[in-house]
Order: C-alpha cells, then sequence, then structure tokens
C-alpha cells in the first residue's frame, strides 16, 4: 500500500462497514426475491386446485333427479304436480352448479340453448323413449336422499358461495323427498 493514501479511521475491514450503497444493493436483492417468490406462490397453488372438481358428481346428480322426477310425473298422475316441481327445481339446481362450475373455470356462462345447458340436456333425456318402466315415486324419493346426503356430506368441505350453494341443495333435496313426496314415503 502506499504511504500517502489514507487509511480507513474506523479501524474495521471494508466489508464490516455499512454503506448505503450496501442497503440499496441488498435491499433491492431481497425485494427482488419476494417478488420472485410472489410471482411463483399463484403456480404453486394452482397445481393444488387442479384436482378433480367437487360439483361435478352433484351436477351430473341434479340431472339425474330432474329426469327422473320428469318421467315419474308421467307414470304417477296423482302426485305429477308435486314431480314437476322437483324436477323444475333440480334443473335449477342444476344450472346453479353449472353457473358456479363456469365462475370457477373462468368461463362463460353456457347459454340456456347451447348443448352443455341443463335444459336441453334434460330434455334430450326425458324425450328418448326408454324400453324401461317409467321410474315410480319411490325411486325419485330414493335419488333425492341420496342426492341430499352427498350434498350434505360435501358442505363441510367447501367455503363461501359453494358452501352456501350445496347446503340449498342439500336442504331442498330433503324437503322434496320427505315433505313434496309424503305420500310416498307412507305408502312405503
Amino acid at each position: 500500500m502506499h504511504p500517502a493514501l489514507p487509511r480507513a479511521t474506523s479501524g474495521s475491514p471494508p466489508d464490516s462497514v455499512l454503506s448505503r450503497r450496501r442497503v440499496l444493493v441488498h435491499g433491492s436483492r431481497g425485494m427482488l426475491a419476494l417478488v420472485t417468490l410472489a410471482a411463483l406462490l399463484p403456480a404453486c397453488s394452482s397445481d393444488q386446485a387442479a384436482g378433480p372438481e367437487p360439483l361435478e358428481p352433484e351436477l351430473a346428480a341434479a340431472r339425474s333427479d330432474a329426469a327422473l322426477a320428469a318421467a315419474a310425473a308421467d307414470a304417477a298422475p296423482a302426485l305429477a304436480p308435486a314431480l314437476r316441481v322437483i324436477a323444475d327445481e333440480r334443473n335449477r339446481h342444476a344450472a346453479a352448479l353449472v353457473e358456479e362450475l363456469a365462475r370457477a373455470a373462468g368461463k362463460p356462462t353456457p347459454a340456456a340453448d347451447s348443448p352443455g345447458a341443463t335444459a336441453s340436456a334434460t330434455a334430450s333425456a326425458t324425450a328418448a323413449p326408454s324400453p324401461n318402466p317409467p321410474p315410480g315415486v319411490r325411486e325419485v324419493a330414493d335419488a333425492l336422499r341420496r342426492s341430499a346426503d352427498s350434498a350434505a356430506k360435501l358442505v363441510p368441505t367447501l367455503s363461501g358461495y359453494r358452501a352456501g350453494l350445496l347446503g340449498s341443495i342439500a336442504a331442498a333435496c330433503t324437503a322434496a323427498h320427505t315433505v313434496g313426496l309424503a305420500p310416498a314415503g307412507q305408502s312405503r
């Protein structure tokens, strides 16, 4: 070292000195790490959400129950008004589930006249002649009971709107098979 050059006055090595430059360099590195981490976290959580959609089986059950109730209404004239109400209600459940699935997927809700819509799916299911005898009121009540149980078991695993939607569906199915089809339950 040249004798004319001044030495550090603090007596500490230059690495331990905290200068403005070091604060800015280390701070910017820390901010860069935080920004990178924030950008990667949503990618990690989206992999977990890519599992099976829990509302899909409920949608299939709603469509099936609606078709079953509509077919049973033709075979049981005494309970036809109640069965038609149940079919309409289950169609509305299916429509609400379709809307929620579309919202969660970030897709537009299918129009009522589109091939994936509830109304056309139910109409095609009820319009096709079946070689089997039409379902009875007991089959409809059993299907509604299964749908209510399935939705009620799913509610605690969900949160927010989805939990409320499934809770509502479970309550409606329970009311339909215990109150709406009460004569069927008494004749069993």
